[in-house]
């Protein structure tokens, strides 16, 4: 009995619940995207250089890892022997998405792994205190998604220096390199068009370029205060956001990797959405009343 109240308490915690499917869901996505893409792993990095990463991309191989992950997914869901499940998660992430690197795609995977070895570290240290595991596995959750963030403002620092935002006059070569890359990948006149008038907006507006490059810079910088408390990590959250969009509208790049798990665990939507509907259901039965 204590065990099965035990797999309640874990499974009902909706905040957790609605933090934890959307986010296997996108880690199953990319995992099998990166599946479906054969990579062959010519020029081994990491782990893939102490062992063949290839063997588990293909032929028997590949079918015990779909069949791995898929349970493992399930398996999370589930809340089932999570100390485990979130570890395999983590290593079986980190084969996949070392493989798809050294096939010479960097799609920055290795946030999204190690959110699952933050948990992992939440179980195995409080697995046994059902409270503290409830703050846990969503702090440490925070913490890996905000400390992404802290070390890439770091590098931006250690290669430019504090001067990184007054750099912004070159940032039309990145433009230009997405635009173009979007062009050339679907032949989408339509991306030209917009990447001059990108351009031309970002020529004449040097200043404001500097502006927003700063704020980015700070946003990033600060992200570790964003596990203060839930409403400003959420907060904090939403700035981010809108960081993300203006870097996709401007620049034409998405981190996948880096947007959704940010999305998830500091902004929760999905637990936002029930908070939202649960408060409007009790108003209209005390209305009623």
């Amino acid at each position: 009995m204590k065990g099965i109240k035990g797999y309640k308490n874990h499974f009902f915690d909706i905040e957790w619940v609605c933090m934890k499917v959307p986010l296997i869901l996108v880690w199953l996505r990319s995992f099998m995207y990166c599946l479906a893409e054969g990579y062959s792993v010519p020029i081994p990095l990491g782990i893939c250089k102490l062992f063949d990463c290839s063997l588990f991309l293909q032929g028997s191989g590949l079918i015990f890892t779909i069949i791995f992950s898929l349970a493992l997914s399930v398996s999370y869901i589930l809340d089932f022997q999570m100390k485990w499940v979130t570890l395999g998660v983590f290593l079986l992430s980190v084969l996949v998405f070392t493989s798809e690197e050294s096939s010479g795609t960097l799609n920055r995977n290795g946030a999204l792994s190690f959110l699952f070895l933050a948990q992992s570290f939440a179980y195995w240290l409080n697995g046994s205190n059902l409270l503290k595991l409830k703050q846990t596995r969503i702090q440490f959750s925070i913490e890996t998604v905000t400390v992404g963030y802290f070390l890439s403002a770091c590098s931006k620092l250690f290669d430019s220096g504090i001067w990184w935002p007054f750099d912004g006059s070159r940032i039309t070569l990145q433009v230009l390199k997405s635009f173009h890359h979007a062009y050339y990948t679907n032949l989408d006149a339509s991306q030209l068009a917009k990447a001059a008038d990108v351009i031309q907006f970002l020529n004449e507006s040097q200043n404001m370029i500097v502006i927003v490059l700063t704020c980015a810079l700070l946003l990033e910088f600060f992200a570790l205060t964003a596990v203060i408390n839930k409403i400003y990590g959420r907060i904090y959250g939403m700035a981010l956001l809108l960081m993300h969009i203006g870097i996709h509208y401007f620049m034409d790049i998405l981190i996948i990797s880096f947007v959704y798990p940010m999305i998830i665990v500091l902004i929760n939507p999905f637990f936002l959405m029930v908070l939202f509907f649960n408060k409007g259901f009790k108003n209209m039965t005390l209305f009623l009343k």
